[in-house]
């Protein structure tokens, strides 16, 4: 006598594709990638505040920096999202992104650890112990959105690179 197990299909049920396995190598690399940017995000949270404070950037302007982070995920990430999704690149559909959005986040990072010298550059001078440095301050604010962007360019394709590769939404 034959038992029937609820949790096998039936004829009625078709199994679904079998997707090939992923090696556990390949997810670890996509996910330190996820990390990196993760450790990213913390860094410019922890140590962005102190330095906008060197440059003397007034506290009302500060808050008004910090939006660019919720402001660019709210329009890069779909926005990335919907032309990765339909991306026929011969490197795959996120790897671009991904790549576009690591070298942005170089670029930003080196305008905001230069941003004092960029300022000088630029026009800023130390008068009598008073520093003005608006020229640094736009390097610096120019930098620190452009990183906001470019992380939010990284985050999302690498994301879904994830949940492409393990075959879940």
């Amino acid at each position: 006598r034959l038992r029937s197990n609820p949790r096998q299909p039936g004829p009625s049920k078709a199994a679904p594709p079998l997707r090939p396995r992923v090696s556990l190598k390949k997810l670890l690399k996509v996910t330190s990638v996820a990390g990196g940017i993760q450790f990213g995000w913390s860094l410019q949270l922890s140590l962005l505040t102190p330095y906008v404070q060197e440059l003397g950037i007034p506290h009302a302007f500060a808050s008004i920096i910090w939006l660019c982070g919720p402001i660019s995920g709210f329009f890069v990430q779909p926005l990335v999202g919907l032309v990765s999704d339909r991306s026929t690149s011969r490197f795959g559909r996120r790897r671009p992104f991904i790549l576009a959005g690591a070298a942005l986040i170089v670029v930003a990072v080196l305008i905001i650890g230069f941003a004092a010298d960029i300022g000088y550059l630029l026009g800023d001078r130390v008068d009598g112990g008073q520093k003005k440095r608006p020229m640094a301050i736009v390097a610096f604010v120019i930098g620190f959105w452009l990183l906001d962007v470019a992380n939010n360019t990284t985050q999302g394709p690498c994301r879904a690179l994830l949940a492409d590769l393990t075959g879940h939404i």
